[in-house]
């Protein structure tokens, strides 16, 4: 069995609350996890299109924490959320997280971001993507009333969600990296801080926005 060990007890709790967010935004959604030397990049996707004709907008929350070695350097696992939790809650576990051994195959596994070459591109404030976040989130719950159709309520999100919000200088970005943002608490709670601006970089065809939380990436619409 692999076993990732983290640097302290601080990481781990916070590699701890990162997965247990990312489980209540998709209680079915899987954790990429890829070492590089000594770094572990823990990356969930908290929207991605299910198969061909899907508008839903690709965002990927990443965060970037130290392990205790580079031994595992070039692993790259995705495995079930639930599994994950399932391993913090073992207190006697420490600092020592046991990978499931029950890895899996979704779409958005294979893409990969680049690592380099990132420019900034634009800035959006912390209020613009809490008023977004909100909007969209009671646009879907009184659009999608009890008792309505999984499709529908699919729909519903896919255009809600890939719906474009605006960076200072003009940039489109999909509303989802918003939703991304509130629901992994990648950025502090309304009301503190919303004048901060947050950066917006471009690489390659992705956008990446750097968040006092972590990384969200999506692909830029060409």
């Amino acid at each position: 069995m692999t076993v990732l060990e983290i640097s302290d007890p601080l990481a781990m709790a916070d590699l701890s609350a990162f997965t247990s967010l990312a489980h209540r935004a998709d209680s079915d959604g899987a954790m990429r996890l890829q070492v590089v030397a000594d770094v572990l990049a823990a990356s969930v996707a908290p929207l991605y299109p299910h198969g061909i004709g899907d508008s839903t907008p690709l965002v990927l929350g990443m965060r970037m924490l130290r392990l205790r070695s580079s031994e595992l350097d070039g692993f790259d696992e995705a495995v079930p959320l639930s599994n994950l939790i399932d391993r913090f809650a073992r207190e006697e576990n420490g600092t020592s997280l046991p990978v499931p051994p029950n890895s899996v195959l979704v779409s958005w596994t294979g893409i990969a971001p680049p690592r380099s070459g990132w420019r900034a591109r634009d800035t959006i404030s912390v209020g613009r993507l809490h008023e977004t976040a909100a909007a969209g989130v009671e646009e879907i719950s009184t659009g999608a009333p009890e008792g309505s159709g999984g499709h529908a309520v699919k729909a519903l999100r896919s255009r809600v969600w890939s719906r474009e919000m605006t960076g200072a200088l003009g940039t489109d970005l999909p509303g989802g990296l918003a939703f991304a943002a509130t629901a992994l608490r990648f950025i502090p709670a309304q009301g503190r801080d919303d004048d901060a601006e947050l950066d917006v970089m471009e690489s390659a065809g992705w956008l990446r926005l750097v968040t006092p939380g972590g990384h969200l990436l999506t692909r830029t619409r060409r």
